[in-house]
């Protein structure tokens, strides 16, 4: 199966019209984003489509930065396509499957936005709720996170009985061994600065789902402020989540986060403050072993 065959007669229409209405690249992006991505062909074009349109419409200064984490369908190729009329977006290709924190940890350490949002490539969450993580952010947080777990009258969250009830056990656990008083350390959705993305992604070494709680906690220890912010999700089919064998494998690797993080405290952050910031690296695709 090729690009082509993956392309619908819609998102062909899509891509006709943006190639010619090309937007510059920006050479200092305001707003980076990450999207890891693993075999996901048919559901990442409909994601591309909407958050482009999404920040053109909303006069963004952005890159899209889609990391394919050794897919073994036509991911790769059906991003070249999109980039042959989107100059902002940015593909990073890994030779294997390395898992989610490896992406998302790979896109974000070439990121050269002010903002950096990480965000999944189902499109789960539509990109217009990052409107609320950015006014956590201007509100003062060190970092901001979606949660589906939180009461709102504002979001509606759309998903299996299995699903929310697997994913609050998982929680739960964490909250008592690792992170009290976060509600939903998984969601893909999360937004920093970008000293605090470097700060965090540069201490990440969990490169399964439980990167998150790897972060989060991280975080927690530099004395950051993480502010959790509820949103619209609703789950698409397709997910590379493995329920039972993946909880496993997380409540795993929180029990190795304490012992793994116990040097990190809030004067580890304020020396790294005090460090010059790393330098971009330069807009092109690359390819990483």
């Amino acid at each position: 199966m090729d690009a082509k065959s993956t392309i619908t007669p819609d998102i062909d229409k899509w891509l006709l019209e943006k190639e010619h209405n090309k937007s510059p690249l920006p050479t200092e992006p305001e707003l980076s984003l990450i999207i890891p991505a693993y075999n996901e062909e048919r559901r990442l074009p409909f994601t591309l489509i909407e958050m482009v349109d999404y920040l053109n419409s909303h006069s963004y200064n952005y890159e899209i930065i889609v990391v394919d984490d050794g897919s073994c369908d036509q991911t790769a190729a059906v991003t070249k396509k999109f980039q042959s009329v989107c100059p902002q977006l940015k593909l990073i290709v890994l030779e294997r499957n390395c898992g989610k924190g490896c992406a998302v940890k790979s896109g974000i350490m070439q990121a050269r936005g002010r903002r950096i949002l990480f965000a999944d490539a189902d499109g789960a969450t539509p990109i217009a709720e990052i409107t609320r993580l950015e006014a956590a952010l201007n509100a003062g947080a060190d970092m901001a996170i979606g949660s589906r777990a939180l009461p709102s009258q504002e979001t509606r969250v759309v998903t299996s009985w299995h699903r929310k009830y697997l994913g609050r056990a998982f929680n739960i656990c964490v909250n008592w061994l690792l992170l009290p008083k976060i509600a939903d350390t998984q969601c893909g959705f999360k937004m920093f600065p970008a000293r605090v993305a470097e700060f965090l992604f540069s201490r990440q070494q969990a490169n399964g789902f439980s990167f998150d709680v790897e972060i989060l906690f991280i975080a927690r220890r530099a004395g950051l402020k993480i502010a959790e912010v509820p949103i619209n999700w609703t789950n698409v089919p397709g997910s590379k989540v493995k329920l039972i064998q993946d909880a496993c494998l997380m409540f795993r690797d929180t029990l190795l986060f304490r012992w793994r993080h116990r040097d990190v405290t809030p004067e580890t952050w304020q020396a790294f403050c005090l460090e010059p910031a790393a330098t971009p690296p330069p807009a092109t695709s690359t390819k990483q072993r």
